[in-house]
């Protein structure tokens, strides 16, 4: 049977400012607001206190009220071999539209979780060591077959023999030609097949002197615990968009992040938003719909 690596190896306008200020500097999910809850004084209290009758008690009327708790998915049956290879498998990501001279997509690759951010920055998909890494997706927020992130980012290296995130770059082109043809990636779980839709590529850099606008850190956007931070981070792609697209969204979507380095100045990054798709939607819908933003937001350091 042919091996997993030689198989890799073979497919190998502005938004207003004070709507991004507003929000903590520690990014989405961290905005903890105040609880101001106040307790009454057991003097001013004017309502007795609740007894249960004696065929009541507070274990039934509890079990009666909770649901069942969710039951795990099976994984699919697909991916099994995989996570057979390496027990930090937890997907596939895959864009159709951007592909070698045969046909085959540059980005079609597993995906693989741990316990920090670094483990796979030198270590193939076998975990031997590797200058070309391995993508994989940010370990704040494990997914499984019940749970993942609102925003899960996934992050990969921009190697220059085209494997791996480089292909990200293509999006940086001056015209729509690329989007419009590969505006769909796939990303699966090992329990879910799911197709997003893109609705943001941007530059952006990692330290505060790289621009004049705040840093949007943008990977620490993991769960929109409220509006406002669904809001932040929103507001915050789009400012940054490379180009107007016909895709909404709302609160409540979820979404994944491709994040790769750049070469426009250092320590930048390109960064991939995409929305998944709901269910009944068709995203044949957005086919030729994306243009030029020709008034997006560029780093200080990239003018």
């Amino acid at each position: 049977m042919e091996t997993l690596r030689n198989r890799f190896l073979k497919k190998a306008a502005i938004i207003a400012l004070a709507a991004v200020t507003a929000i903590s500097a520690a990014g989405c999910g961290n905005k903890v607001e105040e609880d101001r809850t106040q307790t009454t004084p057991e003097s001013e209290q004017t309502q007795p206190p609740i007894t249960l009758s004696p065929e009541t008690t507070t274990e039934s009327a509890t079990a009666e009220t909770l649901p069942p708790p969710p039951v795990e998915p099976d994984p699919l049956e697909k991916y099994a071999e995989y996570y057979e290879e390496n027990n930090d498998f937890v997907g596939w990501i895959r864009i159709d539209g951007i592909t070698h001279s045969n046909g085959d997509p540059w980005i079609d690759y597993p995906v693989v979780q741990t316990t920090d951010n670094e483990y796979y920055l030198d270590k193939n998909f076998d975990k031997e060591k590797s200058k070309k890494g391995t993508i994989y997706a940010d370990y704040k927020i494990p997914i499984t077959g019940l749970n993942m992130a609102d925003n899960v980012t996934l992050y990969g290296h921009s190697n220059k023999d085209g494997s791996f995130f480089r292909h990200l770059l293509d999006y940086q082109t001056s015209d729509t030609s690329t989007i419009n043809d590969a505006y769909i990636i796939t990303f699966d779980t090992r329990w879910e097949e799911a197709q997003y839709v893109i609705v943001s590529c941007f530059l952006v850099g990692i330290y505060e002197k790289q621009d004049d606008l705040p840093l949007f850190e943008y990977f620490k956007c993991r769960n929109f615990e409220t509006e406002d931070d669904y809001n932040y981070f929103m507001n915050n792609i789009q400012l940054r968009n490379y180009y107007v697209s016909p895709v909404e969204c709302e609160y409540g979507d979820r979404f994944v992040t491709l994040s790769t380095c750049a070469y426009t100045f250092s320590d930048s990054r390109f960064v991939v938003v995409a929305r998944k798709l709901r269910e009944g939607e068709d995203p044949s819908v957005y086919a030729g719909k994306y243009e030029r933003n020709r008034e997006k937001h560029m780093p200080k350091a990239a003018r």
